[in-house]
């Protein structure tokens, strides 16, 4: 029980302070004097961080103890996260948010592998839920975040509070993590990116849609309530918030539903859910229709992301570190791409319209569910040396 309440914190405690320095992106961008177009660009840096980051920490992960991983990313996150505070040019900034973005890539990534070691030697799944904590935690660090602005404290010594308030509990709560390497064979074959299993492959596929339509949620939602349907800012600022509270309850129950159902049934549910829902907030087109279309958004999407990496963590002949790296990296292009994606559709058609790869993102889901069971253990791994 201890093992599991300190992995959940660390899911919590990232969220928190992944909330806390996004709450307060106006007031970085205001001190920085950077335009909406240059602070799109720096905005890309931490997901590009990441996708360059967990492929190099899944290499070494294997026969390595995640938990001495997850501690000094913790570590690492308290201090990375007062850089953009301490920024004072933008490409000061840009910088400051690739460090924020490789040190919570690997904690996302060792978090998650300590998440699915816990979950094997317990008899209930529990990946979800841990995801869940991560969505209240971003709710915890915005929330600071938003009184933080109402005070008119300056981001440094709330980004410096916050590192304290959300790290040093969790920090101290990580040594109840087993220490045991999360690969019982470090002699498994390594993952040779260029010749990736093709279920692996269609694992991370399902997981970059997932992302396109969660990055798209996140960056769009407001805009398309206010700018095309009519609706007023708050209501913008309330789709957006459905549909955060939709992802984080819809995890409480995910686990469950995996249990009842298997990795596929859940996903073509799943699937079905996030793409028809959504479609028919669209379809109808008023402010109701819409929050109602982002709360089915992500409802749907809750379980989809956690239910991949256990699907890909228990990968046959790959060890766990460089599956879940392959998995989740595919998933951060997929979180980098999707907004983007949807400004040029949008640029070209309307937003409205554009939104439809939201639709599109939940019916891939569905159509690639069948891949997230389980295939049989190989008999004995191949011989062939494969490089990382």
């Amino acid at each position: 029980m201890k093992r599991r309440s300190a992995i959940t914190a660390v899911f919590f405690a990232d969220g928190a302070l992944f909330g806390t320095w996004v709450s307060r992106i106006p007031a970085l961008s205001d001190h920085v004097h950077a335009s909406p177009g240059i602070l799109g660009l720096c905005l890309l840096a931490p997901a590009t961080a990441a996708v360059v980051a967990m492929p190099l920490v899944g290499r070494v992960l294997p026969g390595r103890s995640s938990a001495v991983f997850c501690r000094a990313s913790v570590a690492g996150l308290m201090v990375a996260i007062v850089l953009p505070a301490l920024a004072g040019t933008v490409p000061a900034l840009a910088a400051s948010l690739l460090v924020v973005g490789a040190v919570n890539s690997t904690l996302d990534l060792v978090m998650n592998a300590q998440g699915v070691s816990i979950e094997r030697g317990m008899s209930q799944p529990i990946l979800s839920s841990l995801h869940a904590a991560f969505s209240f935690g971003g709710f915890a660090g915005a929330g600071l975040g938003a009184l933080a602005a109402a005070l008119d404290v300056s981001p440094l010594p709330h980004f410096a509070f916050a590192a304290v308030l959300f790290g040093t509990p969790v920090l101290l709560a990580t040594a109840w993590l087993p220490r045991e390497d999360h690969d019982a064979d470090a002699q498994a074959p390594r993952l040779q990116w260029s010749r990736m299993p093709p279920r692996l492959a269609l694992l991370g596929v399902a997981c970059f849609f997932s992302l396109v339509a969660e990055g798209g949620a996140s960056d769009w939602s407001a805009k398309l309530v206010r700018d095309n349907l009519a609706g007023t800012a708050a209501l913008g600022a309330i789709s957006y918030a459905v549909f955060s509270v939709g992802m984080g309850s819809g995890r409480l129950l995910a686990d469950r539903l995996w249990a009842r159902w298997g990795a596929a049934g859940l996903l073509r549910r799943s699937g079905a859910l996030a793409a028809l829902g959504f479609a028919a907030g669209l379809a109808i087109g008023t402010v109701p229709s819409a929050i109602a279309g982002f709360a089915a958004l992500g409802l749907g999407l809750a379980g989809v992301v956690p239910t991949l990496f256990r699907a890909g963590a228990d990968h046959p002949g790959v060890s766990t570190g460089p599956a879940l790296a392959a998995v989740s990296s595919l998933g951060y292009l997929g979180f980098l791409a999707g907004p983007p994606i949807i400004g040029a559709v949008a640029q070209l058609t309307s937003l409205r319209l554009a939104c439809g790869v939201l639709v599109l993102a939940g019916l891939v889901v569905l159509l690639l569910a069948p891949v997230a069971e389980a295939e049989p253990a190989m008999a004995e791994p191949s011989q062939e040396p494969l490089a990382a």
